[in-house]
């Protein structure tokens, strides 16, 4: 499966007009990508070949606590928008009893059957609460594919935790891209299947709270960026392979005659969740005909905005394109170290002092002001 340009995406909505990468590409010299390596080379490849046909995705807990009334936490409706219905857990709801391990298929949210894959730690029925990590592909991709970035490290020693790889409902610009990620309504259909997965989880095996994390490349680090803006409170962390954050105005306006298709809500979280921010230089663009979108540039604004907000961020630019470098290409092991090691509600990140040894040269600690 190909990994598509979102700025192709954005030309095709509008004038039907083909484009091709502005960089990227499968990477060479240091941080190249090898085909044996431990994901499939299509989603590390950084292949973006455009197309305005992509392959259809299939659209098909114990103490009581949920996303609306963990003890502490804000009200969790996207900002601006009526409340969330109630989801009280005192009563089980029986689509929760009937989670296991695979793919999950028919889940209701709101009226809509949706799909996701579901990864288990050994003995899930009898430990916990979990953290849980959240796992979002890019723009054309399929959550099989992606599934394989931390699958094999649900059983981690030291941070065994539920692993939830959605599959998208085939959104296509100007109503999406994949995702719910360009004009936000209200309710996002993303955020809210977050919400009943979380609930589902917590019936079922027990979500530990404070260990809710997200991770996405591409399209999917633009969903993993809105969860950091309509459910930020209830996040421990998040990570990113050249995201953007749009109710970063800067970010918007970049998008020049393209601005109008894209629509956040204002960061109103309180919680200041840590961000590992990793893009690559400035081959990691898109040619979109009428702009060109510089995820390098988007993410070094970000940087500045997130941690003027109080968010600790580790930054790394790689050398690549639009990819996963392979530095990061080791099975999953440094995501698992970063989400461990952050907590929501934990402070200051324990890593200001440093990062791990087996951290890349290219990646520093800039501190939430």
């Amino acid at each position: 499966m190909k990994l598509f340009s979102i700025g192709c995406a954005f030309v095709l909505s509008v004038s039907l007009l083909a484009c091709g990468s502005g960089g990227g590409g499968v990477e060479t010299g240091p941080d190249a990508v090898q085909q044996d390596q431990f994901i499939k080379q299509d989603l590390l490849s950084g292949d973006l070949t455009p197309t305005d046909n992509p392959t259809p995705s299939d659209s098909g807990g114990t103490d009581g606590t949920t996303p609306t009334d963990i003890p502490g936490n804000p009200e969790t409706a996207d900002p601006g928008a009526y409340d969330l219905p109630g989801m009280d857990t005192s009563t089980p709801d029986p689509k929760c009893q009937t989670l296991k391990e695979g793919t999950v298929t028919g889940f209701d949210v709101d009226g809509t059957a949706r799909t996701f894959i579901l990864n288990l730690p050994k003995g899930v029925d009898n430990g916990g609460p979990w953290p849980v990590i959240f796992n979002w592909h890019g723009f054309g991709d399929t959550a099989s594919n992606m599934a394989h970035l931390l699958s094999n490290q649900v059983s981690n020693h030291d941070y065994p935790f539920i692993l939830v790889t959605p599959e998208d409902t085939n959104m296509q610009p100007t109503k999406g891209m994949d995702w719910d990620i360009l004009k936000i309504s209200k309710p996002n259909k993303e955020a809210r299947l977050f919400d009943e997965v979380l609930k589902c989880l917590d019936q079922r095996y027990g979500v530990d709270w404070d260990g809710i994390h997200s991770v996405g490349f591409s399209a999917g680090s633009i969903m993993t960026d809105l969860l950091g803006v309509l459910r930020g409170d209830m996040m421990a962390s998040i990570a990113t392979y050249s995201g953007v954050y749009f109710s970063n105005q800067p970010n918007v306006d970049a998008l020049g005659s393209l601005a109008s298709f894209v629509s956040w809500p204002q960061m109103t979280t309180t919680n200041t969740y840590a961000q590992l921010l990793v893009h690559g230089g400035q081959q990691d663009n898109y040619n979109m005909m009428v702009t060109t979108l510089q995820f390098d540039e988007s993410g070094k604004r970000d940087v500045t905005w997130l941690s003027g907000m109080g968010h600790d961020v580790i930054h790394c630019t790689h050398s690549g394109g639009h990819t996963i470098p392979s530095s990061f290409n080791d099975g999953g092991g440094k995501l698992v170290e970063f989400f461990k090691a952050h907590r929501r509600g934990g402070g200051a990140s324990t890593w200001s002092a440093g990062l791990p040894a087996d951290y890349p040269k290219y990646c520093t600690f800039v501190a939430g002001k």
